[in-house]
Formats: structure tokens, C-alpha cells, sequence
């Protein structure tokens, strides 16, 4: 990217920062927030890394900005002042530039950018530059690594996801003498109805193929289950939550947030039963009508999709259990 471009894009970046935080309008400061995601996005972009781009759209200047929007459903628009406040900003600003000093300091300790005989540069980006496909006969170097070489940390990422959902879930669930209390949703205009029918199954089509093309192109089970995620958000919008609760109740998301995480985990611990160690899937190989390399590669495709499964539930759980307040009953 021109460096004269980086340098606007960064001080966009940190006026939005400042914005978010000053503006006392909460709505203004989602906004702020949604535009700092997404000039965020241009700026990984410019720096190659597509697929952190393609997240922070999908999740930094979509999704969250919807989570937001709920919160501030059932929450007052406007920060009331506090004289608290003051004191509490600055002890957080005095932490910050604490912070910021000391990683200043680390990072004087790294190599340049791009050093050739650097540990990074040296050892471990040329296997993977080298050997990736040899190994997984993937083209896209990042699902690679995330889905295989790395695959035990993906794992457990998807596990968080799954204990955040449980986390909000219990958090906010309401007694049903509490539901009770709840009115119904008033009628969304047959306009936006229809507009949400139409376009839903674009985004579900689109958002299958960034899962099952992850191996090709940016994108993977993250990518895709978000977008999938979005979907049945746009719909409860759309209509409202008790439309979305007679197809897929809290219950049943929560019961395919588990069941993505055991095909995560179940397609990993096969191999152990086949000799092999734990995420090791070309142990696959042995009852599979395919090699060692290919087996690799078909069994990224599989925790791919368990990993959207969950991220899929993900998403609509956190959306519902926030814009509801937890009694899933009304909304936006």
C-alpha cells in the first residue's frame, strides 16, 4: 500500500478511537466504532492479510455492530455523567500509556520488518510457504495452518466461542414469570419482509461457499459461519424473535454450537483410535479410499464446517440473548 495512504488511514483509525470514546451519545459512538472496524479493513487489506480483512467485515463492522445496537435496546441512548468518571479516565489513561511504553519497548527488541535471517523469516514462514501444499494439497496458505498445523488451537478458539455463548446465555436468562411479562413484537412492514426473504438466500449461498472454498480463496468455517450467522439475524430483525424460536429455539442453538465443537473434536480424535496422535488426520488415510495428503485436506473441509456450525449459533445466540434481554420475547 502508498505509504501516504497508510499514514490517512491511520489517522482516521485514531480519530474514530477518540470519537468512540468521547461521543456521549452511545448510538454516535457505535457508529464511530463500525466506521473504525471498517477503515480496519482496508488497512489489512492493504497489508496483505486478506483473510483478517474478510473477518474484521464480517464480525468488527457487521456483527458487533449489531450486538451494540441490541445492548442499546434495553439500555439507556445517553452516558449519564458521573464525577467518577474523571478520575477512573484517567487512571485508565495513565495504564495505557503505561502499556504502551512497555510494548514500545518490546518492540524495539524485534527484528526489522522483513528481516531475512530474522526466526520467523529464517525458519518457520519458509516451511509453510514451502511445504503447505505439498502436505494438504491446499492453496490457501492460511486455512492450512489454522485448520491443520495448527489445528489444536482452532479447536479450542471454537470452544470459546461455545462457553461465550453458554456465558451470555446463562447470564441473561430470565425466570418465566419474568417472560411473561414481555408484549409481543409489533408488526415489521411487509416491505422488509420481503426484502428479508429475498436477499437471505443469497447470504446463506454465499456464506456456504466462503466455508466450503476456504481451502481455495479467503474465508473458512469463521468467515462463513459468521456470515451464516448475519442471515438468521437479518431474519429475527426482519420479523421477529418468536418467528426465528419456532425454527431454532435457543435450546436447539445451543445443542448445534455443542455438536459443531464434536465434530471439531470427534474428527480429531479419530486418529488416535487409528494409532495416530490427537488432530492428526492423515491417520484418516487407513479407512478412507484416499492418501495420507488428500485426507488431510478433505478432513479441513469437515472442521471447517463444524467450527461455522458454531460460530453460526454463535452469532444468533449472543444476538438474541442481548436484543431480548434474556427473555426471548421481544427485540428490534
Amino acid at each position: 500500500m502508498i505509504l501516504a495512504v497508510e499514514i490517512v488511514l491511520l489517522v482516521i483509525v485514531i480519530v474514530l478511537a477518540f470519537m468512540a470514546l468521547y461521543i456521549r451519545d452511545l448510538m454516535g459512538a457505535v457508529i464511530a466504532f463500525g466506521a473504525y472496524s471498517f477503515i480496519m479493513c482496508l488497512i489489512w487489506a492493504g497489508m496483505g492479510a486478506v483473510d483478517v480483512a474478510f473477518t474484521e467485515a464480517a464480525v468488527g463492522a457487521g456483527v458487533s455492530t449489531v450486538f451494540f445496537i441490541s445492548i442499546l435496546l434495553n439500555t439507556t441512548r445517553r452516558i449519564r455523567f458521573n464525577p467518577l468518571d474523571v478520575s477512573s479516565k484517567i487512571f485508565a489513561a495513565i495504564v495505557c500509556i503505561v502499556v504502551g511504553y512497555l510494548l514500545f519497548l518490546g518492540i524495539s527488541d524485534f527484528p526489522e520488518w522483513g528481516a531475512v535471517h530474522s526466526p520467523v523469516n529464517k525458519t518457520v514462514s519458509p516451511y509453510f510457504i514451502e511445504n503447505a501444499y505439498k502436505d494438504t494439497k491446499v492453496p490457501n496458505i492460511v486455512t492450512a495452518v489454522l485448520a491443520d498445523y495448527r489445528s489444536f488451537d482452532t479447536m479450542f478458539e471454537t470452544c470459546v466461542v461455545f462457553i461465550a455463548v453458554l456465558g451470555i446465555f446463562t447470564i441473561l436468562k430470565r425466570k418465566e414469570s419474568d417472560e411473561d411479562n414481555d408484549q409481543n413484537e409489533q408488526p415489521t412492514s411487509l416491505v422488509i419482509k420481503v426484502a428479508a426473504r429475498f436477499m437471505v438466500p443469497f447470504i446463506q449461498l454465499f456464506g456456504l461457499y466462503v466455508v466450503a472454498h476456504g481451502h481455495h480463496s479467503p474465508g473458512g468455517g469463521f468467515q462463513g459461519g459468521v456470515i451464516l450467522g448475519a442471515s438468521l439475524i437479518l431474519i429475527a430483525m426482519s420479523y421477529d424473535i418468536q418467528f426465528v424460536q419456532r425454527y431454532l429455539s435457543m435450546n436447539r442453538m445451543i445443542s448445534l454450537a455443542a455438536l459443531g465443537v464434536f465434530i471439531f473434536a470427534g474428527w480429531g480424535l479419530g486418529p488416535v483410535f487409528l494409532g495416530h496422535s490427537f488432530l492428526d488426520y492423515s491417520a484418516w488415510a487407513q479407512v478412507l479410499p484416499m492418501d495420507p495428503i488428500m485426507a488431510r485436506s478433505h478432513s479441513m473441509l469437515i472442521v471447517e464446517i463444524g467450527v461455522a456450525l458454531t460460530v453460526m449459533c454463535g452469532m444468533y445466540g449472543i444476538y438474541m440473548s442481548l436484543v431480548s434481554d434474556g427473555g426471548f420475547k421481544k427485540g428490534l
